[in-house]
């Protein structure tokens, strides 16, 4: 086996089968001219070959013999079986060899984060993808990062660090009031993505060794646990019962297996509910053979013969997806249905949170809104930012807070000896008011401290009051100076000026202002997507590129097919308590101007997402066009994603969401003969809007309306075709 620039021969212990294989290795060489590196090689017997017999073996092969330090690729070969962690301890060993080399002491806390995120991090990846840590090791390398995060570099006997934050706040999400420093454990979960190729390349080299070794006559959704095993085999069935929750076959060929595939809601206990039949029976192996003949359709007689309930109705249920491609398997976290480390990540991470020892403290919206604000920020300085989290989730070490951990520090302030925590340091010290009450603020930060109980409450009312001062990198960038001022008086004895503080703003701020203009250029100029997603039509062009966003309507001819939804939360009575979807088509046909139309209203409530409903907008059009027989008409939706994939006419292409696959696939096959699907403006869409936004005041059946002239007073022909129509 060819594997990395390397070659992995395998085969039985005997001496004629080792002089064979050096025979064939000898006659390579000789026609190829190239020559083994003996020197890098190595070999290695299972426990059950005797000592003779590899020493004879051996002797065929001038090669050293594998012990438990050989490593290739970086991965050690030989794991103990009692404690194969212990064998990746140079991980741990790198780790702690990274500190000195940053000079990592003398770090700001931006930086160390930045070191943690691109450097830290990274270092376990690659290991991590193969095998599942012990816990305890984990916790080793997540110490490490929590000190470092916390106090920089420190001597072995050093006291304990003083962590103001829980980890597990720290390891939170920056959306959710975090820093989003990777969780050691998640990330070592995140071997789920290795399942999960596993699952989705059954054809692989890979799959069938471990198949022919661990699951020879199943899949690998019904392995079990077996011995002996690897330590790769071990880790992947840790994960499987998170691979098997998250993940689903689609069918399109049906060519999956119905007993071990996760193909319907009740797979995993489909044997349970088998009604046994007559001993010449033979029994269905594929989903197709549960279909019709020659129709991709629920055989639903021969399926409630087969199965009790509620597999039975659960197998009815499972939609068919109208393609020829193979069955997909698709991962429910994503919108694409296709796994990666990032989604894996997030799910590890949210399961470790859902645990109550684990769930991190909650932070109010309001922090989350003014961090979001801080980190989106660019050109704002690093070092203000993670002061502004340390700030806002009260991780700064002010005389109070830290005075709680160790009697030796003091919990008052450097100035004036009152008592210090943010209120007082940030705008109730003579220092911080008179630093305030300079210019350019001129405000009084005592009557604010006396108006407001929180310092989150006092940097919401300088965001919104009316000052050329008040923004958000301006304020915390102010306090950030204050709290150098601070620890320059703390720490280094120096003393400063209230009017040096603004100095220090000032600088940094210039800085920004000088890099500013850029990026309002950058924001003013649109990108190659952009440009490539908008269509400009000059005068005389014949042809609009499908999917492509429409200047105006009239750049195309024929029959126009408006489709749009409206989709809420809110219920629709009559409905049951599920989220409503408002469906609206307008038909428009050029033959007789602009009063030739035909509008549609129809309601439905099986809906998860406004994109969704956008999609059963479209197969709705799609289904009223080909009832009323219209063979040149162009679909028209207010929804560049939809467009885009409508477009694609590829059921597997990446931007469908495996959510849209199933009705999207049935627009492909009403509108085949039909043309494009094109994005236009809200405002275009306006008539097709207004229809759907109407439906979600009450319940609808499908409402039909026409406003051709000719029809006035005589039946319209196009409401007589659309009469008892089903949507």
């Amino acid at each position: 086996m060819l594997f990395a620039d390397d070659l992995l021969v395998c085969g039985n212990a005997t001496v004629q089968e080792a002089t064979q294989m050096a025979h064939l290795i000898n006659h390579f060489c000789s026609q190829s001219g190239q020559t083994p590196n003996w020197h890098k090689s190595s070999i290695l017997f299972s426990a059950t070959v005797s000592q003779s017999l590899a020493q004879h073996i051996n002797n065929i092969f001038p090669v050293t013999l594998i012990d438990s330090t050989s490593t290739h690729l970086g991965h050690p070969l030989i794991l103990p079986a009692k404690d194969r962690a212990s064998a990746y301890n140079f991980v741990y060993d790198k780790f702690k060899n990274k500190l000195p080399t940053y000079k990592a002491d003398k770090l700001s806390h931006a930086a160390r984060l930045e070191l943690i995120n691109s450097v830290f991090a990274s270092i376990p990846v690659y290991y991590m993808s193969n095998i599942l840590f012990p816990k305890k090791f984990l916790a080793k390398l997540t110490a490490i990062i929590r000190n470092f995060w916390w106090v920089g570099v420190r001597e072995e006997a050093s006291a304990r660090a003083l962590c103001l934050r829980a980890w597990k706040d720290i390891c939170t999400p920056k959306k959710e009031g975090g820093l989003g420093i990777k969780n050691m454990l998640a990330m070592n979960q995140g071997l789920l993505a290795a399942a999960w190729r596993l699952a989705e390349n059954p054809e692989s080299q890979v799959y069938q060794v471990l198949r022919a070794k661990y699951f020879p006559d199943s899949s690998i959704w019904r392995a079990t646990p077996n011995t002996p095993k690897s330590a790769f085999w071990t880790s992947i069935l840790k994960v499987l019962p998170m691979l098997k929750e998250h993940s689903f076959y689609q069918i399109t060929q049906g060519n999956i297996s119905i007993w071990s595939s996760p193909w319907c809601t009740t797979w995993e206990n489909i044997y349970d509910h088998l009604i046994v039949q007559h001993s010449a029976f033979i029994y269905p192996a594929k989903v197709s053979d549960l279909w019709l003949p020659g129709q991709k359709l629920w055989n639903s007689e021969f399926i409630t013969n087969l199965f009790q309930e509620p597999t039975a109705s659960a197998i009815i249920a499972t939609p068919i997806v109208l393609d020829d491609s193979r069955d997909i398997l698709c991962w429910k976290p994503t919108p694409s249905g296709k796994c990666n480390s990032k989604s894996t990540y997030k799910l590890c991470l949210q399961q470790i949170h859902n645990l109550q020892v684990n769930q991190p403290r909650q932070v109010n919206q309001s922090t989350k809104d003014i961090l979001q604000q801080v980190w989106k920020h660019k050109f704002m300085a690093p070092r203000v930012k993670t002061f502004a989290w340390r700030l806002l989730r009260h991780a700064l070490p002010t005389g109070l807070r830290a005075g709680r951990f160790s009697s030796h520090i003091s919990s008052t302030c450097s100035r004036c000896d009152s008592d210090e925590d943010e209120m007082h340091l940030f705008f109730l010290c003579n220092f911080s008011r008179a630093s305030w009450f300079g210019h350019p603020w001129y405000i009084r930060s005592d009557i604010l401290a006396f108006n407001h109980n929180s310092v989150l409450d006092i940097i919401q009312v300088l965001i919104n009051m009316n000052h050329p001062q008040s923004s958000i990198p301006n304020i915390f960038t102010f306090l950030w100076c204050l709290w150098k001022a601070r620890n320059d008086v703390l720490f280094c004895r120096k003393e400063s000026h209230p009017h040096q503080v603004h100095q220090a703003a000032l600088a940094i701020a210039s800085v920004q202002d000088i890099q500013d203009p850029q990026e309002h250029l950058n924001r003013e100029l649109p990108s190659s997507e952009e440009k490539q997603s908008t269509t400009i039509l000059s005068q005389g062009q014949e042809q609009v590129q499908q999917g492509s966003t429409l200047k105006s309507d009239l750049a195309i001819s024929g029959t126009k097919i408006y489709s749009d939804a409206s989709w809420h939360k809110k219920n629709v009575p009559g409905y049951g308590g599920n989220p409503a979807t408002g469906i609206g088509v307008h038909i428009l046909f050029p033959e007789e101007g602009s009063d030739s139309r035909i509008m549609i209203q129809a309601s439905t409530h099986d809906v998860c997402s406004p994109l969704i409903a956008e999609v059963y907008a479209l197969l709705f059009a799609a289904k009223i066009s080909c009832r009323l027989q219209l063979q040149q008409g162009s679909f028209l939706t207010d929804n560049l994603s939809l467009a885009k994939m409508a477009a694609s006419r590829d059921i597997n292409n990446t931007n469908i969401s495996w959510r849209c696959r199933q009705p999207i696939s049935e627009f492909f096959q009403i509108s085949h003969s039909l043309n494009a699907v094109y994005h236009i403006s809200r405002n275009t869409n306006g008539i097709a809007h207004n229809c759907a936004h109407q439906v979600l005041n009450s319940r609808v059946e499908p409402v039909f309306s026409c406003s051709r002239s000719s029809h006035a007073n005589v039946p319209c022909p196009f409401l007589q075709s659309l009469l008892n129509f089903q949507v």
